[in-house]
């Protein structure tokens, strides 16, 4: 069992996987970095406004980062079921699964389609594949396309 709670514990991993420093948090979900340090380290529970201000800049459904939080803290069944969750929304099983099965499709076009001529031409073409996901997915792929992409630069640079 993780010691934080669900929700201190995905805001501080998805945080971390994004690159973000708690300042930055702060500033993407206009709260305060003491109230972000607080709840990211368990001392606090999220109101409904902040929760969906750092659903926003963390690129995660609101509705998943809410099923994080147990309703009954003291209720052991209802915290078990809130780790059960975040454990599937870090891993990638449940809604957050499409989201990351559907960068393949964005790679696949860009290496199938022609090379683009400029950057501005590149940039075009990456707008209009996201354009075909769900708006409600689009920030999500977006962060794993700008994660897979950091990843592929480390790595470049390592060699």
């Amino acid at each position: 069992m993780n010691s934080l709670p669900p929700f201190a514990r995905v805001i501080k991993e998805q945080r971390d996987r994004l690159g973000l420093s708690r300042s930055q948090l702060a500033e993407a979900s206009e709260l305060s970095y003491p109230y972000i340090s607080q709840l990211e380290t368990g001392l606090r529970k999220p109101s409904r406004n902040a929760a969906r201000a750092i659903a926003s800049a963390l690129n995660i459904s609101v509705e998943d980062l809410e099923r994080t939080i147990p309703g009954d803290p003291s209720d052991k069944s209802e915290v078990q079921r809130a780790e059960r969750f975040s454990d599937d929304l870090l891993s990638g099983r449940g809604s957050a699964k499409v989201a990351r099965l559907s960068v393949a499709s964005i790679t696949d076009s860009l290496s199938a389609a022609d090379a683009p001529d400029n950057r501005d031409d590149l940039i075009g073409d990456i707008i209009d594949l996201l354009e075909e996901f769900d708006s409600s997915e689009r920030l999500d792929v977006l962060a794993e396309v700008q994660k897979r992409a950091m990843q592929r630069m480390m790595e470049q640079r390592d060699r």
